[in-house]
């Protein structure tokens, strides 16, 4: 009876050894002898099928490529300052952001599922996805030079077109392009070690004051419906102000900016004074009468009397339009 415990006990070690062995340790530690860390970027995934797993590998190795946008422009808003300039206000956020992500799956081209295992157990699926740190870093680069290409067709647009609000558009977005490739240069340097790959071609902080100049010679006619608060006119002056457009008389202006907020009162609820606010911001040619874009912002606040609630409301407007009037326009410039 000794004896066959004594086997049994050892079946059972042998057994253990074995699955232990069998299980590649990547699925564990996210990293294969094969494809080791320092020459390759490493995803693993898991699914019910094997398809899923993929998948997943694919996502996770795509980790490896996000660009913290931010970064990117801090360190683009440092290099700007040195040469004298400051793009902060400049840049389009959302529109670097939209950049980079149109190009998510060019930057690991090349990525393949290298293994794939079955857990006998769970009968899940683990896939190891990979791409060779060299390659990536290629990838990266071939970015870089794109976006210097693309960046300098837009410098042509922003220098030829007859119209100013697609030159200002074009100005713009070569701009965010360029903060876009810091973001990738910087990836590069952390795949790649040492690596900087080719120098810009375009000088972000002279974009910056091509935008700038660009923006002076749109030259605007605010007119505004007001409320009964009051307040509009002046904060759609200092909007534009602080957007960069050159505020006109209407007998100097090229176009014509129309803003209104209509008021509406919510009534008495839950102890508060409702209202709600719709703000429609339109801008026409002077000349021609067309309408190059309207916009239109709903809101809604609570105060301690009805005075309270649409003082607040005009607060909101004052707020959105010095967050949101720039880029507004410069969106009406392809209608």
């Amino acid at each position: 009876m000794k004896k066959l415990v004594l086997m049994i006990a050892g079946i059972s070690i042998l057994l253990g050894g074995c699955a232990s062995v069998d299980r590649p340790e990547w699925t564990d530690s996210g990293y294969s002898k094969d494809y080791p860390k320092n020459t390759y970027l490493t995803g693993v995934g898991t699914g019910a099928n094997l398809e899923t797993a993929k998948a997943n590998a694919r996502t996770n190795l795509a980790q490896a490529f996000l660009i913290d946008v931010d970064t990117a422009l801090e360190a683009t808003i440092r290099q700007a300052k040195k040469a004298g300039g400051d793009i902060g206000p400049d840049v389009n956020k959302a529109r670097v952001e939209q950049i980079i992500n149109n190009r998510k799956t060019h930057v690991r081209s090349g990525d393949k599922i290298a293994d794939t295992w079955q857990g006998p157990e769970t009968r899940a699926y683990y896939a190891l996805a990979v791409i060779s740190r060299s390659l990536a870093a290629t990838n990266l680069m071939n970015e870089m030079t794109r976006l210097d290409k693309a960046t300098g067709g837009y410098v042509r647009r922003s220098e030829t077109d007859a119209d100013i609000l697609r030159r200002v558009r074009a100005a713009s977005i070569a701009l965010d392009a360029q903060v876009a490739r810091v973001g990738y240069q910087q990836k590069l340097r952390e795949i790649e070690k040492g690596s900087e790959g080719t120098a810009a071609q375009w000088d972000i902080a002279n974009l910056g004051r091509d935008l700038e100049r660009l923006l002076l010679q749109v030259r605007i006619a605010p007119q505004v419906t007001e409320s009964k608060v009051g307040t509009l006119g002046n904060s759609t002056n200092a909007a534009l102000s602080e957007s960069g457009f050159q505020v006109s008389e209407i007998e100097n202006a090229e176009f014509i900016l129309t803003t209104k907020l209509d008021l509406e009162n919510m009534g008495f609820r839950d102890k508060w004074y409702w209202s709600r606010g719709i703000l429609t911001v339109t801008l026409n040619e002077k000349i021609s009468g067309r309408q190059r874009g309207t916009v239109r912002w709903a809101m809604k606040a609570a105060g301690s009397s009805t005075g309270d609630a649409e003082q607040s409301i005009a607060s909101k407007a004052d707020s959105l339009l010095k967050r949101q009037l720039r880029e507004t326009i410069i969106r009406f410039a392809v209608r």
